[in-house]
């Protein structure tokens, strides 16, 4: 006996035809990949069993057949050494290895495969063949049936249909029990399409009676059904039974589902019906072992179960009335829904499936029992609903472990109704405060007013902690340190409840924003991960709610202020830190501008006071959370008060000149900050421009240097402090400001007394620097100097001719490259200087 015989399959053992890619009894794809390397094992299976054959018979001490025998080299023992008798036993000698066997070719044959050309498989060929030859006889039947009814009689319409459609299946079944099942499955689609077609021509022609369409379809589809069923049962000569009849058979119920619907008031009873008879063919289906069919009509029988349980919902929220409910047959026909929710885990037999169903049959249980509520007022729909989620979420705790899953889908369910509700409660409170809102009143005791509540407000509480009970109980991690954690995150959303359900009644707006400050501060106490920011954001969310009341809003603000510079500086943790620097700019910029209005100023004295605050902040703490914030919080608080001041370029210079003196002073004080002095410089200087512009001044230098003189004491005083800060970053800024805006005018006007003081200047920074080894002074003394000297010569360089300047230009040139290499060291030596220069 031979394990790798090509001309059997490795399964069944059966005999395999030359060229088949499947076996025909097993369906056992013998051309796969897969069986290439099954043959290859079967081969090598075959050599060691001839091996061990030979190493028995020499064991023995008997002649080793020719057939066994194999060469020395090849054959070894079990401890892996040649196998050969130890009398014969030849010199030891290194072995050479075999050649490498050639591949395997696909099983079984053994000629060499020819390449995939990427074309239609040879075994689709029939697959296509046949089933466009079906469909070509099915669209002749219906044509010949539309030309020559009219012209047959009764005997010949009822001889042309049962001759078709016997003909079509007894072809079938001949062809698939001899074995050509492509064919059998194409001519059985036939026969049942044709059986189809004679159920609606024997309603076109009277002999089901005066039936509508529906009543046809309905007909046509259970016969279509029936018998499909009782096709995929046969199994002729032992043959596999045939696929086609069972997805035809889910079809079938299909129609015949629609049909009814189409044709029945009782669209309720007729949908059970044919779930339950749906549920009756996929057990048959099961025991018979016909998967298709199982799946077919399970999908068949879902689309009735769900035509049914939408009617009866619809319906039953139409008209919610108790009597109706049931007395209609909604309320009866949602619990046979549920019902029918419990028969897929009774059939597959699979505890979490039985429990999936259970679960949800609870719940559409609990929806019909509790629906008549829905008909009642607010209050009351809203204890119900709460009253029975409760019950429901308890049973989830309470529950052996085992049915635990039944009380999932209508715990879930109810906490979506309560969500649902709380959103709408807290909504109508925000809408309340937000009616007749006028922000920064000087009033403190302001009462909240606006719509009535649509829900009752004293339940948002439960209705917010049930569903977040119902979220730690299905949880995966139910560990203590988890349980803590939805505890603290449910003491947040109790403290907001709480603050939501004051601004549904007509109190004082210090109340809810109270509330709202205690919840930030119990979140930050907390110190746990996510808190610090939960603070700052409910923090943030208070200051704004108080926003209505100027004297509130900077209490609140202020506490908020105080509470994230607190996470900022004291607390350690990353996150707290982060959460901190992030919100400390914005409450304290709000608790500025709130101050601002609460002592009788207007918008337009805000932009500066925050400005100077929030910059303040960002010199103190410069990190670039709060340096960003900080920035933001400022040009906020500007284009509202430039809009409302009587002088707006006057205001736009001293914003921009306190910011320049801000952004210096943190490049002096913040070693990490010092590139910021360029940035201050700029907005120095812009300052003096704007100011200088809009008072049409003639004299800049009253305004420009004495900001100048603050700012070169400052750097002289941080140098002095620290040896290793250059000149540029300490004095440069001021030098800049004393120097360019009086630049600016001795451009327009070079003839001048500020001319020839600013020169004398100029050559003093020139001369100090250089005595000093100082950069700034000597650079900006330089600089500004050559450019007046520059400005001075421009009257006169259009005096002469243009030809005097082509051979300067020349002469220059010849000097320069005459001289080049000389100076070279020259240049050296004084880059050498500049860089030795403090």
């Amino acid at each position: 006996m031979r394990y790798a015989d090509p001309s059997q399959c490795p399964d069944c053992r059966s005999a395999l035809p030359d060229g088949v890619p499947v076996c025909p009894t097993c369906d056992l794809l013998v051309r796969h990949p897969l069986a290439v390397d099954l043959f290859r094992t079967l081969r090598r299976a075959d050599a060691l069993v001839g091996e061990l054959r030979a190493a028995s018979d020499l064991f023995r001490d008997r002649p080793v057949p020719a057939a066994a025998t194999a060469p020395a080299a090849t054959r070894v023992s079990s401890l892996g050494g040649p196998l050969v008798p130890p009398s014969a036993a030849p010199e030891p000698k290194r072995a050479t290895p075999a050649p490498p066997a050639p591949p395997l070719p696909p099983y079984p044959t053994t000629a060499t495969p020819t390449p995939d050309r990427g074309g239609v498989a040879f075994a689709s060929v029939p697959k296509i063949l046949l089933g466009l030859g079906a469909f070509c006889l099915l669209v002749a039947a219906v044509i010949f049936l539309a030309v020559s009814w009219s012209a047959l009689g009764v005997g010949g319409r009822t001889a042309v249909l049962g001759a078709f459609t016997l003909t079509a299946g007894a072809s079938a079944l001949l062809l698939h029990r001899t074995g050509l099942r492509i064919a059998g499955e194409s001519l059985i689609v036939v026969a049942l399409g044709m059986l189809a077609l004679d159920v609606y021509g024997a309603g076109a022609a009277g002999w089901l009676g005066d039936g509508s369409d529906g009543a046809v379809s309905v007909a046509a589809g259970l016969t279509v059904a029936v018998a499909s069923v009782l096709v995929a049962l046969l199994r002729p000569a032992g043959q596999p039974r045939l696929v086609a009849p069972q997805l035809i058979a889910g079809i079938g119920l299909t129609i015949a589902y629609a049909g009814a619907v189409d044709v029945t008031d009782h669209r309720l009873v007729a949908g059970h019906l044919l779930t339950l008879l749906a549920i009756g063919v996929v057990l048959v289906g099961r025991v018979a072992g016909l998967v298709p069919l199982q799946w077919s009509v399970a999908a068949a029988g879902a689309l009735a179960w769900f035509g049914s349980a939408s009617i009866a919902t619809t319906d039953a929220l139409l008209d919610p009335d108790l009597d109706q409910l049931w007395a209609d047959g909604s309320g009866w026909s949602l619990l046979v829904t549920a019902a029918a929710m419990l028969v897929p885990g009774l059939v597959v037999r699979h505890q979490q499936v039985a429990l999936a169903g259970a679960s949800c049959a609870a719940m559409v249980v609990t929806v019909v029992l509790t629906l008549p509520s829905v008909d009642t007022d607010a209050a009351t729909f809203g204890l119900v609903a709460l009253g029975v989620t409760t019950a429901w979420v308890a049973g989830l705790a309470v529950l052996p472990r085992m049915v635990r899953p039944i009380a999932i889908a209508p715990s879930a369910a109810g906490s979506l109704i309560l969500t649902g509700l709380a959103v709408v409660t807290g909504a109508v409170a925000v809408a309340r405060w937000a009616d007749d809102i006028r922000p920064f009143t000087r009033s403190l005791d302001i009462v909240v007013g606006g719509p009535d509540p649509v829900t009752e407000p004293l339940l948002l509480v439960p209705s917010l902690l049930v569903p977040f009970a119902f979220l730690a109980l299905v949880a995966t991690d139910r560990s203590r340190a988890a349980l803590l954690a939805w505890a603290r995150v449910a003491v947040v959303v109790t403290g907001l409840g709480v603050a939501a359900t004051l601004t549904s009644y007509d109190v004082q707006l210090a109340a809810p924003v109270a509330v709202l400050v205690l919840v930030a501060i119990g979140s930050a106490a907390l110190r746990a991960t996510g808190f610090s920011a939960v603070a700052v954001l409910v923090a943030g969310a208070a200051a704004l709610a108080a926003v209505p009341s100027a004297p509130l809003t900077a209490v609140v603000a202020g506490v908020g202020a105080a509470l994230a510079l607190v996470l900022a500086t004291l607390v350690r943790t990353t996150d707290s830190a982060v959460a901190g620097r992030l919100a400390t700019a914005p409450l304290l910029g709000l608790a500025v501008a709130a101050l601002v209005h609460a002592t009788g100023g207007g918008i337009v004295w805000v932009a500066v006071p925050v400005l100077l605050a929030v910059g303040v902040l960002a010199v103190v703490i410069a990190r670039p959370e709060v340096e960003l914030t900080a920035a933001v919080v400022a040009l906020v608080a500007l284009p509202g008060s430039l809009g409302t001041a009587t002088d707006p370029g006057g205001l736009a210079a001293l914003w921009l000149a306190v910011a320049g003196f801000v952004v210096c002073a943190s490049a002096l004080v913040n070693e990490s900050r010092r590139h910021a002095v360029w940035g201050g410089a700029a907005l120095l200087l812009l300052a003096s421009w704007v100011r200088l512009a809009d008072l049409e001044v003639r004299e800049p230098e009253a305004y420009t240097l004495p900001l100048a003189a603050a700012l070169l004491a400052l750097g002289a005083w941080r140098m002095q402090r620290s040896p290793a800060v250059g000149t540029a970053e300490a004095l440069l800024p001021g030098l800049l400001l004393g120097t360019i805006p009086s630049l600016l005018w001795v451009v327009g006007d070079p003839v001048s007394l500020r001319a020839l003081v600013l020169g004398g200047a100029c050559l003093t920074l020139t001369i100090t620097g250089a005595a000093l080894r100082w950069s700034a002074p000597l650079l900006v003394g330089a600089g500004v100097g050559a450019a007046i000297v520059v400005r001075e010569l421009g009257p006169y360089a259009g005096d002469f001719p243009k030809w005097v300047w082509i051979g300067l230009a020349g002469a220059l040139l010849t000097v320069v490259g005459i001289t080049w290499e000389r100076r070279l060291l020259e240049v050296r030596k004084a880059v050498g200087f500049l860089g030795r220069l403090r």
